[in-house]
């Protein structure tokens, strides 16, 4: 496909996005050499470039026949992922986190799929969605919680445990096909979810799971849990609770008695310098008081309201309300993430 009419094409995709519409013609847009040009700029300057995948080639070896052969056998179908290459990285529990080192053509071929899945599914993504996304990271995720988290009571951290290896094949490509109109594109999506893996260069099948490390699985585990994202938002919507918080009744008792002093100072002009340090010394014990108390009442059983943020399979609820609705909270992960496996 030329390069204008690709690009054309890629610019008008997220619009379809937005719209609602299945997106089409994304097969032949792998015949595009730009985007694959494109591509290989952003993961040759890598920490992992000149990391070997199970066949031992390296970024190194790239010339420009050799992209011409993959962009070949991907337009034919006769492309076919190679098994990743399993090690194990130490977690900062002690613990080992298995990695998946693809070939570096795989990566290539990878890094093309989440270039254009990219542009469907950032336009429709959460802003409680934080992970491994563009101008995204778990700063912006720290900085929405102090923004906007200002009385939560409770939090609810909840991590998915072995998440990217539980993955469910058949959900995530039910998933895709839900903006997809592709089958040649969901066939090369899904050829990568059934590669397999190496480990001690014994071969293993995977039913499940996106490795770890594969360049295109931070943006499928964002798709598969953009579902949670807008379950927590609908949840949120209908779970909060009133307008605003009911008056501290201490806080404005305190407040009148400081306005009061207030008054008084000012109208004493005949007043001695004993009574003029009285006043000062109570509105000073006023103010301090008062900065003490919040305006509103924090425990107003009237009034309740959930934050949400994500950051990869890591996800985080405040609550502004009683232990109760932060129990419920629990609850409702539990439920909603059993559901979903």
């Amino acid at each position: 496909m030329r390069a204008e009419i690709a690009m054309k094409r890629i610019e008008a995709i997220p619009g379809l996005s937005k719209s609602g519409k299945r997106v089409n013609g994304l097969f032949r847009l792998l015949t595009c050499r730009d985007l694959w040009y494109r591509a290989y700029e952003r993961i040759a300057p890598n920490k992992g470039a000149m990391t070997a995948g199970a066949d031992g080639q390296t970024l190194d070896g790239v010339s420009l026949p050799w992209i011409e052969n993959i962009i070949a056998k991907v337009a034919t179908g006769t492309y076919q992922p190679t098994a990743v290459r399993r090690v194990y990285i130490p977690k900062s529990n002690g613990k080992l986190r298995p990695l998946g080192i693809p070939t570096v053509t795989d990566r290539l071929v990878q890094e093309v799929i989440r270039s254009i899945l990219g542009e469907i599914y950032e336009p429709v993504f959460s802003r409680h969605s934080h992970g491994f996304r563009p101008d995204r990271s778990c700063h912006t995720a720290l900085t929405h919680i102090k923004d906007v988290w200002s009385g939560v009571k409770w939090l609810v951290e909840v991590d998915v445990k072995g998440f990217f290896d539980n993955i469910d094949h058949e959900m995530m490509m039910n998933l895709l096909s839900r903006k997809i109109d592709d089958k040649r594109f969901l066939r090369l999506v899904r050829s990568f979810l059934a590669a397999g893996y190496l480990e001690d260069w014994t071969f293993h099948d995977t039913f499940s799971g996106t490795p770890q490390g594969g360049v295109v699985s931070p943006l499928l585990a964002n798709i598969y849990l953009h579902e949670l994202d807008m379950f927590m938002e609908k949840w949120m919507r209908d779970n909060n609770k009133g307008i605003a918080r009911a008056p501290n009744l201490e806080y404005h008792r305190v407040s009148d008695a400081l306005r009061k002093k207030r008054k008084k100072l000012r109208n004493s002009a005949a007043a001695t310098t004993e009574e003029l340090a009285a006043l000062h010394n109570a509105i000073a014990t006023l103010k301090i008081r008062q900065f003490t108390i919040p305006s509103v009442d924090p425990m107003d059983p009237h009034y309740r309201r959930y934050r949400y943020v994500r950051y990869a399979d890591d996800f985080l609820i405040g609550v502004i309300g009683s232990r109760k609705d932060a129990g419920g909270s629990c609850r409702l992960c539990a439920n909603s993430l059993r559901a979903s496996s």
